[in-house]
């Protein structure tokens, strides 16, 4: 499953997460393997809504909130909560490599209004034997990408000729029954393999 909803937000608030994530201080620091050598900018949001509020990141509890009520996921995806949310940056050459991830669903928000197509920065979704790509999806402001975790995927690299950080937004989700699934509404989180 992938799909891609675009225009998710009204324009005034599209605008507001656009500043929003404009004005974090990003840390270089992440790798998305743990042999990976290539790193990227990266911040953790948090595992709940509690742990978003304390790191200073409600208005991204508040995005997931809103997706998932407005064009609702409860129903369409069966998502029980999200397992975390955190925000990934890139610039011109840093290559973002292949990979599958943790949890039932991954939701990606692309924030940048001003993204021009020419700066590259998409998404390319392969099938599961990783043969083909079933999916290309530009980079568009305020749109929104939901697909399976366990299809591999990876970042498109940004070009040369851009001079912007290219960001999202990342809901790593859990669907009712799914492999992260809980009864108890109290846990907190489950650890990755990445220990985040």
């Amino acid at each position: 499953m992938i799909d891609v909803y675009d225009d998710v937000l009204e324009k005034h608030n599209a605008i507001l997460i656009d500043d929003v994530v404009k004005k974090i201080s990003w840390k270089y620091d992440y790798r998305s393997s743990p042999s990976g050598a290539n790193k990227h900018w990266h911040v953790l949001c948090g595992h709940n809504k509690k742990e978003c509020i304390n790191f200073g990141y409600e208005w991204a509890h508040n995005l997931y909130d809103a997706f998932t009520k407005k064009l609702d996921f409860i129903q369409k995806y069966n998502i029980e909560k999200y397992e975390r949310i955190y925000c990934n940056a890139h610039t011109h050459g840093i290559e973002p490599h292949l990979h599958i991830d943790d949890g039932d669903f991954t939701m990606i928000y692309y924030p940048r209004i001003d993204w021009k197509d020419a700066w590259g920065g998409g998404t390319i979704i392969y099938n599961e034997q990783k043969t083909n790509i079933d999916k290309h999806v530009l980079y568009k402001g305020n749109r929104l990408l939901v697909f399976n975790a366990e299809l591999p995927h990876q970042a498109l690299p940004v070009s040369r000729e851009c001079y912007q950080l290219r960001t999202c937004v990342v809901f790593k989700v859990l669907m009712h029954g799914g492999i992260g699934a809980s009864s108890d509404p109290e846990q907190t989180h489950r650890p990755n393999v990445y220990g985040i």
